[in-house]
């Protein structure tokens, strides 16, 4: 349609003319009969097509206007306007799968920013994230390196966990962009994932720098300046924000996590009991003291504090979880039970409720179905929460079913290397199935985590002891 035909032709010109200056005036009902006169007289063009389509989506008619990008497509699969006005309309209803198909086919034969970007955010809706990445490394290849797209491709690698890629693209976004916050805090983030905590610091400080009276940038920093043991500067400021909003509760947690780090149960204690008569006895608050006080050893002033937060506050999920912890600790673990299912009543999606209720299980051997299910769920709401690993795992230990049971126990000691008590789980999956060697080998590396578990010693003395004397009978 790009030049006037002869015969025939000329008519359906002359109609996709009329047909185009009326949708531009905004008569799209004219239009539409305009461009269906010209399709009466020319069928094979698929930008008329195209262009009946664009009406009726203006017109609100998105299973006529699919209609006649589909006449579009059959006449010419490749044809860049339908592809793009499919795919946004798939992706407008929802059907991301077609959304992604359509753009597809349309950047693999045209190399177009936009249908690119849309496409990478696509993948990113589905999960599909290395798809993602290898679209944005196509489009800096293709278009050129931008800050947004190393952004967004270092904030990708961030998600996979590829920390020192997503270190190297948004550096580069910062150098493209060195006044943005934004990047910095990003790197901030992604140096604390990686354990860097000093260079998040130094990210957060230059933020602040920029934006010295956003509180969430002085979270931040404190938050990296405790991990990486820097406790004075943590402490300043926490103290900090606290000069500039006194009631900052998050702040006044914050500040005691740095006095737990450093065992000041003291100080702690003495600066909640101020807090709290100053803020009329908030309950999270109490939380924070009763946290304070299991640190410090001391279960029943803990116990009092976690049930004085429930007292204020019956639907407080979390003390209600703490206070399930403590019981637990003290033996009760029927009341721990009981505060578990209380927890969950108030917040149905509680995944360490649904955890620990079904660890408390498994250990007591009963429930175990039901143990289960609970588990499963806190790893649909955190699937690689290596501590709900490990509890399915010893769930599938008592049910007997062993192969499952190591599979995850294998899975949870590479998600939480440092947890002895997940390498004493499947020491004993891997007794239990004769393979003692792997047993042994489990029970050691517990050991190395934590010299102090005798009944692991014990276990691992008796199995080496036994394999020396069958070994000596040969």
């Amino acid at each position: 349609m790009a030049r006037a035909p002869r015969g025939a032709g000329q008519s359906a010109y002359v109609a996709y003319l009329r047909g185009l200056m009326l949708e531009r005036s905004g008569q799209l009902s004219a239009a539409q009969r305009e461009y269906q006169a010209a399709l009466a007289r020319d069928r094979e063009s698929p930008l008329l097509h195209v262009r009946l389509g664009g009406v009726y989506l203006r017109m609100g008619d998105a299973p006529r206007a699919l209609q006649a990008f589909d006449k579009a497509l059959a006449l010419d699969p490749h044809q860049p306007e339908a592809l793009r006005w499919i795919a946004m309309l798939y992706a407008s209803e929802g059907e991301l799968e077609k959304a992604i198909g359509a753009y597809e086919r349309l950047i693999a034969k045209e190399t177009e920013y936009t249908a690119m970007s849309t496409l990478a955010d696509l993948y990113v809706l589905q999960g599909e994230l290395p798809k993602a990445v290898a679209l944005y490394q196509r489009l800096i290849s293709e278009f050129g390196s931008s800050s947004q797209l190393h952004f967004n491709l270092g904030i990708l690698h961030g998600r996979l966990g590829h920390y020192r890629d997503s270190i190297e693209e948004l550096s580069r976004a910062f150098e493209r962009s060195t006044d943005s916050v934004e990047v910095r805090v990003a790197l901030g983030l992604t140096y604390e994932l990686d354990g860097q905590f000093d260079q998040a610091a130094a990210c957060y400080e230059d933020a602040m720098r920029l934006e010295p009276f956003t509180a969430r940038l002085h979270h931040h920093a404190a938050r990296a300046l405790m991990s990486a043991k820097r406790y004075a500067e943590s402490s300043a400021t926490y103290q900090a924000i606290l000069d500039l909003s006194p009631r900052n509760v998050e702040a006044m947690m914050g500040l005691v996590r740095v006095w737990l780090a450093q065992n000041r149960f003291d100080d702690a204690t003495r600066f909640l009991g101020k807090k709290l008569d100053e803020l009329g006895h908030p309950p999270e608050l109490y939380v924070a003291l009763g946290i304070v006080y299991r640190e410090a050893k001391q279960a029943q002033e803990a116990m009092r504090a976690f049930q004085r937060a429930i007292d204020l506050k019956d639907d407080y999920a979390q003390a209600h979880f703490y206070l399930a912890a403590q019981l637990d600790q003290l033996g009760r673990r029927d009341l721990a039970r009981v505060s578990l299912r209380r927890t969950l009543a108030i917040d149905a999606n509680h995944p360490d409720a649904m955890n620990y209720l079904g660890y408390l299980d498994a250990e007591a051997g009963v429930n175990l179905e039901e143990a289960k299910r609970l588990i499963e769920r806190a790893l649909q709401l955190d699937p690689d929460n290596g501590a709900y690993v490990d509890s399915l795992g010893w769930v599938y230990y008592k049910m007997g079913r062993l192969d499952e049971a190591i599979a995850h126990l294998e899975r949870a000691s590479r998600l939480l290397d440092s947890d002895p008590v997940i390498f004493d789980h499947l020491g004993d999956a891997h007794l239990r199935r004769n393979e003692v060697e792997q047993a042994i080998a489990s029970w050691r590396r517990a050991l190395e985590l934590n010299p102090q578990l005798r009944a692991v010693q014990g276990k691992m003395d008796k199995a080496l002891l036994e394999q020396h004397t069958a070994n000596s009978t040969q």
